[in-house]
């Protein structure tokens, strides 16, 4: 179709009122720009959230973890390691104590950065020296696969950071980076650094590069397209500057709801746009199609007749889509579903607003709109001739995927938020092949005040819970209180007796060290042991399974001594609970919201096309995609993280945007005494090239990110960008297919 832009004759001689209803509006837009972009611009510096803040502060397993951490220590922290870090280099120590001691590793109002250090040879040399006095190489066996690699030379340097420390994280890893560097001599080449800090910096580094990287590109992408769809720069800018303008208001809300940037609304600002784009795609469309050069006055009237009801409706069911994430009880989801539901229902005023009044002004000049589009009409004959088969095997292809949905698995790992070959991921690897694995698993062993446990019999217990845990695969080394005690005697006899009753006096003597090193803790209405297990990050352990595990080796043991009766309890928290905690939630989420959805628009689906089996039907090419793509990561056993789980909500909403457009010119043409097929037809010619149009813009839009080093921002741009290509196969394929078949009787359908 040829497209050109002319005036329009009308305004020759004055205004209209959808003129004059455009030109306010930009005004009053251009007035509230500068307030809107200085509200945006104060949150747009991405505030990278912990997995522990994603959940509310009811959520059991945080409430575990921050009782955790006020007993014994945060599990915040930066492990460092590079070759020459090995147990006799001294230089490793001079740092540890430089970095305790440093008045500069501050906040400005003057908490410190650094809860803790410890490296290897520090926890040697408590084992060494007096009281214990552990033979080197004993004390050597008992780090490793904690602080010590398997070489029994190389270690680490741990260092704990307070919550002033977090909050100044990006400052405080580059001072502990630099005193690596300075102090123990690190190369910069070879010197690694993990855990859940660093997680939480190269998250924020990263997400905020692919903000910076790809923003640009990807709305230069969709201002091309639009421009490409339209052939009319002036209409896409126009279309473009309204959509960004919403992008801004979803921003400036953001700011004024106290919500906080974070890694997973970096997508927002495009996902926005391109809503806005192609809602503005199908609007210009309707108006080029109700344009008529004899009578361009009419031009909105007869467009809004023709396109308010499906322009509104699909917005609307975009924005329920959207809005469905709300349910979530993770705070980057719930956000992200806030805020986009309320930029796209932005766009639908603002569209309806500034659009149809430009465009009766400077209207669109179809020179043969009239005429259908050869390739729209080959393609419809198609699908028409072949609907048996389109149906069937769309069925069918649905079913067998659909089978697949049972397997899908969600994950917050680190291995999901990057690539393999990402900086972090590397220094992974290397710690957990050089030193020890990374993941803790922490277990608290609770004897209640009134427990008639004594301290030798409940070092026994804690050290029988080591021996079953450190014969797990999974578990490469176990820490405790008894790390740091002797090895009691085993045998029977008067002499052994007696050997017990000294280290038992001892170990009473010993409690204030043991609290010191934060493995037992004193209440008055309880003591605490911690016992500390550690697994891979990057080995695929079923988290779920191996907490049953654990489980099933301490709960007999605790049986066995007394258990409940005698006042001796155990709970299980750290890092590893909490995560499998929040991969369940995210499982939730992924159906809770997609079903909320589902009944939502299907409800409406069922009014709009009044009754109960249209509704159901015309939801089948929706549901298409996401049961496609879902059910073959299933399959396939690809976790989804949490960028993935918020696509089928999203994907859904935008895919009732093209049923609703053919759906309405189908039923237009049925009602006029048309046959199916040439209704097929009639809502090919009007509809198909703006779904294509408007599929191509949000695709290639969003696929753009998918180049970013964040995974959860990759994945989520190349699923969507999937979930938007097969959505235009369901509406163009299996929705003409299903209605030029039996089920087109449902829709008033009467003759073939």
């Amino acid at each position: 179709m040829s497209l050109e832009l002319i005036p329009s004759q009308k305004f020759n001689a004055g205004f209209s009122t959808p003129w004059i209803v455009s030109l306010v509006t930009i005004v009053l837009m251009t007035l509230s720009a500068p307030w809107i972009a200085t509200a945006a611009m104060r949150v747009l510096a991405v505030d990278s959230t912990t997995p522990l803040e994603w959940v509310p502060p009811s959520f059991p397993q945080r409430l575990d973890y921050e009782r955790f951490s006020r007993d014994f220590e945060s599990g915040d922290v930066i492990i460092a390691t590079w070759p020459e870090c090995v147990i006799d280099n001294p230089k490793i120590d001079q740092c540890a104590f430089a970095l305790q001691s440093a008045t500069t590793a501050r906040t400005a109002d003057g908490k410190p950065w650094f809860s803790s250090v410890a490296t290897g040879s520090i926890a040697l040399q408590r084992l060494t020296e007096p009281p214990l006095s552990l033979d080197r190489t004993v004390a050597i066996d008992r780090l490793t696969g904690v602080i010590i690699g398997p070489d029994k030379k190389t270690t680490c340097l741990i260092v704990g950071f307070t919550a002033a420390g977090l909050g100044d994280r990006m400052k405080a890893v580059s001072f502990v980076r630099s005193a690596l560097i300075d102090i123990a001599g690190a190369p910069t080449k070879t010197l690694q650094m993990a855990g859940p800090v660093i997680d939480n910096v190269s998250v924020d580094l990263a997400s905020t590069e692919s903000l910076n990287t790809f923003a640009l590109p990807a709305g230069a992408v969709i201002l091309l397209l639009s421009w490409w769809s339209l052939r009319s720069l002036f209409h896409a800018t126009m279309i473009f500057l309204v959509s960004l303008y919403c992008v801004g208001v979803s921003f400036a809300l953001l700011y004024v709801c106290g919500d906080r940037m974070n890694p997973v609304l970096i997508v927002l600002p495009l996902l926005v746009l391109m809503l806005g784009v192609s809602g503005g795609i199908h609007l210009v469309n309707y108006l080029v199609d109700a344009y008529d050069p004899l009578r361009p006055a009419g031009t909105v009237r007869r467009a809004m007749v023709l396109g308010w009801l499906p322009c509104s409706l699909s917005a609307g069911t975009t924005a329920i889509g959207l809005a469905s994430l709300v349910i979530s009880e993770l705070e980057p989801i719930r956000v992200f579903g806030f805020h986009a539901a309320a930029g796209v229902l932005a766009e639908l005023v603002l569209l309806f607003l500034v659009v149809p009044g430009l465009f009766e002004r400077w209207p669109i000049h179809a020179v043969i709109a009239q005429q259908k589009s050869l390739g729209s009409s080959l393609f419809a004959a198609l699908v028409i001739r072949h609907n048996k088969l389109i149906v069937i095997a769309s069925f069918f292809l649905m079913a067998i995927t659909g089978l697949g949905v049972g397997g899908i698995r969600t994950s917050v790992r680190i291995d999901t938020l990057f690539s393999t070959n990402s900086p972090i991921m590397r220094a992974y690897r290397t710690l957990e092949e050089t030193v020890a694995p990374l993941v803790p698993i922490e277990i608290i062993v609770r004897f209640s005040r009134d427990s008639d446990l004594r301290p030798i019999q409940r070092v026994d217990l804690i050290r029988a819970i080591e021996t079953r845990l450190i014969a797990s695969d999974a578990v490469s080394g176990v820490v405790s209180a008894t790390t740091f005690l002797p090895d009691l005697p085993q045998s029977n006899g008067t002499r052994t007796t007696a050997l017990k009753a000294i280290m038992a006096r001892k170990l009473e003597q010993s409690m204030l060290g043991l609290t010191d090193i934060k493995y037992v803790r004193e209440y008055d209405d309880a003591q605490f042991w911690r016992i500390t297990a550690r697994i891979s990050a990057l080995r695929d352990v079923d988290y779920g399974f191996f907490l049953d595990s654990v489980r099933t080796c301490v709960e007999p043991i605790l049986t066995e001594y007394g258990g409940s009766s005698r006042g001796i309890s155990a709970e299980f928290t750290g890092v590893m609970p909490l995560i499998h905690e929040i991969q369940r939630s995210l499982l939730r989420d992924l159906f809770s919201s997609f079903l909320s959805a589902c009944l939502v628009i299907l409800v409406v689906m069922m009014i709009v096309e009044r009754g109960i089996i249209t509704g159901l039907i015309a939801m089948i090419p929706n549901i298409f995609p996401m049961v496609l793509l879902f059910g073959i990561l299933g399959w396939t056993q690809r976790p989804l993280d949490i960028g993935s789980v918020m696509t089928a909500s999203i994907a859904l909403g935008m895919a009732i945007d093209g049923t609703l457009h053919f759906l309405t010119f189908f039923r237009r043409t049925i009602t006029a005494g048309k046959t199916a097929q040439e209704a097929i037809l009639k809502a090919y010619g009007h509809c198909a090239a703006a779904m294509t149009q408007s599929a191509i813009v949000c695709g290639c839009g969003i696929l753009v990110f998918s180049g970013s080093s964040f995974a959860p921002t990759s994945r989520f741009a190349w699923m969507l960008a999937l979930l938007i290509a097969a959505a235009l196969a369901g509406d163009l394929v299996i929705l003409p297919a299903m209605l030029t078949g039996r089920l087109g009787r449902f829709f008033g359908v009467t003759s073939s």
